[in-house]
């Protein structure tokens, strides 16, 4: 079952949602700057510029505004960062010992193919619903 399928299978009441799905109150209305980074970071995403964990660690702190449109597309990032956090990713690198940072590249590669499609189709939802 696809990760997308595990999340659309969550009842509203599961996320605190009323009876029509609707989750306004955990929703902040985006700031047209974190608009811009999240079409951003996402465009980076679709050109190979980022790969797809440092996107997430980026896309995490707008993750609960409508700069994401999408509860799922949502979700989606919350979950990846959630099952990735304590992998090496970004600027911390530079923190690790070598041989540390050499025992989790294959973690670091499995999640980055693991999650690769959802999140590919996530960022093009992304890109495309913050264009103006």
């Amino acid at each position: 079952m696809s990760v997308m399928a595990m999340l659309r299978q969550q009842s509203p009441a599961s996320v605190g949602a009323d009876a029509c799905g609707y989750t306004s109150w955990m929703i902040r209305v985006a700031s047209d700057w974190e608009r811009q980074w999240a079409r951003e970071v996402s465009e980076a995403v679709l050109d190979g510029r980022t790969t797809i964990l440092e996107a997430v660690r980026e896309l995490i702190s707008i993750a609960h505004t409508d700069a994401i449109a999408s509860e799922a597309d949502r979700k989606l990032i919350i979950l990846i960062e959630s099952e990735t956090d304590d992998l090496p990713i970004g600027r911390v690198r530079k923190l690790w010992a070598p041989d540390a940072l050499q025992a989790k590249q294959p973690e670091i590669e499995r999640a980055e193919a693991l999650w690769k499609t959802e999140f590919l189709d996530a960022c093009k939802r992304i890109a495309g619903a913050n264009c103006r």
